[in-house]
């Protein structure tokens, strides 16, 4: 079956390969944006221990894009930054955080809570795009996929388990 494309104009045949393109050319867009977007939340975090997992993420950020673009030019695609309207909602919710929230614990707990929304995104569409490239016999891109998936499901974890102390903080702040 044909479809016509609704970024493109263009008639594509429906195939898993079709779906992978697009799933990549997103979390390609996605990533692009979010490796600026982390270095904003590195100057709105409070706490210390925020920040540096914050900048873990701009650091990461950048690996997973370079693994992408291995992924693409092992398969010969082109980069392509399409649409991730999911990504612009999650950042304007951080930018009204940040603007709404004055600097410390309370801000933190609310950007802890965009922030795994954000992981919880990168683990999906890369979990995804992993199972679709092992169907199709792309084992490399897979094993670059699930690096990506991996370091996504470790920046959760990292957030969940200071969240405890950050959550504390901003309850007892809140009293």
């Amino acid at each position: 079956m044909k479809t016509q494309s609704k970024n493109t104009g263009t008639i594509e045949q429906e195939s898993l390969e079709s779906v992978f393109q697009t799933e990549l050319s997103e979390a390609y867009y996605a990533q692009q944006r979010l490796g600026k977007f982390y270095g904003k939340l590195v100057s709105a975090a409070h706490s210390p221990e925020l920040k540096t997992i914050f900048e873990q993420q701009v650091h990461n950020t950048a690996l997973q894009i370079s693994r992408m673009e291995k992924c693409m030019e092992m398969l010969g695609l082109k980069a392509d930054s399409g649409a991730a309207d999911v990504i612009s909602g999650f950042i304007g919710a951080a930018d009204e955080i940040i603007a709404d929230y004055n600097e410390g614990h309370v801000r933190d707990t609310a950007l802890i809570a965009t922030a795994q929304k954000i992981e919880h995104y990168g683990i999906s569409a890369y979990g995804t795009m992993r199972t679709i490239a092992t169907l199709m016999g792309r084992v490399q891109c897979a094993q670059l996929l699930e690096e990506n998936k991996d370091e996504e499901a470790e920046t959760d974890e990292a957030l969940t388990r200071i969240s405890m102390s950050i959550n504390q903080h901003a309850l007892v702040g809140a009293k």
